[in-house]
């Protein structure tokens, strides 16, 4: 899925447009015993109600691709009857209607996920009437060439409130309160069927995690049975090494400075594409050559970059390139710098020792202390 479609589902759990028909859960303790299922007809909530779980489902639609939302296909194998994949469709075929289904498909999840504390699993289902679109790029409202059906699951977290001061309307005073369990942000979730070319998708989902250093693989391995793409921080550390290694002696500066900064025009050319931008290992290459890679190094380029990633994979231009901001690092200093000021910096070698010089223009502020400027000396 790219960011319009995703953008187009997550439309779909927003009041205003809400699809979501049926809603089940748990609620589930430290020790993976479900404590209570939830079944209600979503239709039926009231709105305040009914608008809160919208956001935590609306949550997991939430992120960027290579960070916190990953595009997963299921293996072969998973289609197969008793396959993990098929559980899934079984759901989505039975709107949740099947109370043995989505028992059998609670208890799997508690079972498998690890975690150390209490959690509400909310698993809601939805369709969705495609609008067919002209060739003006225009939706047909009057026009449907799919039906969407959809389910979307939420993993939160339900921590105890801190004690405190809260307002009681009923005595208008303020009173203590203690012992509320609340429910926080999702950690986790997941949509199925994906929605690939605007059309149902069954061999794929989309899957989400809140924190990167912490995707749940017990979900993706052995509740879902897909793999999860190499998460962004793994791409920028081998990315990393491979440019450290290629560039040798030339891995100044100017060179990561130029590497980093056609890297960032790779991805400013293509923002009106929703597709994530992937660069390969011929325009790293090309690259990297053009702004000092040794041609003898080069040489050996295509099979370092084969056995760190693997012939024919390739690496999302928007995790290797730098944000708005430049970021400098030495032994207790960093350095953020905007964008459109990194062409000024520059390394200079005074003295035997190396220094960042950073040209300044304007006020300068210490703490919120204004500087007055060095008198330049004659």
């Amino acid at each position: 899925m790219d960011k319009k479609e995703i953008a187009e589902v997550r439309r779909l759990v927003s009041p205003a447009h809400c699809r979501i028909d049926r809603i089940r859960g748990c609620y589930v303790n430290e020790n993976k015993e479900i404590l209570m299922e939830m079944k209600e007809n979503f239709l039926a909530m009231e709105d305040d109600h009914a608008e809160k779980y919208l956001d935590l489902i609306k949550k997991v639609l939430t992120g960027r691709i290579g960070r916190n939302l990953f595009n997963m296909e299921f293996p072969l194998s998973e289609e197969e009857e008793g396959g993990k994949m098929r559980d899934l469709y079984a759901l989505v075929q039975c709107d949740l209607t099947n109370d043995d289904l989505v028992h059998a498909f609670l208890e799997k999840f508690a079972a498998c996920y690890d975690t150390s504390g209490k959690y509400l699993l909310v698993l809601v289902h939805g369709s969705y009437d495609v609008p067919a679109r002209g060739t003006d790029r225009q939706d047909m409202e009057d026009a449907s060439d799919y039906v969407y059906s959809f389910l979307v699951a939420s993993v939160c977290p339900v921590k105890e409130a801190k004690d405190g001061l809260v307002y009681d309307p009923a005595s208008m005073m303020f009173v203590d309160r203690h012992g509320d369990w609340m429910v926080q942000r999702p950690d986790l979730g997941f949509l199925y069927p994906a929605f690939n070319d605007r059309m149902p998708d069954v061999h794929g989902l989309l899957y989400y995690c809140r924190k990167e250093d912490d995707r749940h693989q017990e979900v993706s391995d052995q509740f879902l049975g897909a793999s999860l793409p190499m998460p962004e921080s793994h791409q920028k550390e081998i990315f990393s090494s491979i440019v450290e290694q290629t560039l040798g002696r030339s891995c100044d500066f100017e060179s990561v400075r130029g590497v980093q900064q056609e890297l960032r025009e790779i991805v400013e050319a293509a923002e009106d594409d929703p597709e994530p931008v992937e660069v390969g290992k011929q325009q790293i290459r090309r690259i990297l050559s053009d702004h000092g890679a040794d041609d003898q190094v080069l040489e050996e380029f295509d099979t370092a970059y084969d056995e760190a990633l693997g012939a024919g994979e390739t690496l999302m231009a928007e995790s290797l390139a730098p944000s708005r901001a430049i970021e400098v690092k030495a032994p207790g200093v960093k350095i953020s710098v905007k964008g459109e000021m990194a062409p000024m910096l520059q390394t200079r070698v005074i003295d035997g020792r190396e220094y960042l010089v950073i040209p300044v223009s304007g006020e300068i502020e210490v703490n919120g202390i204004r500087i007055v400027p060095t008198q330049k000396t004659e």
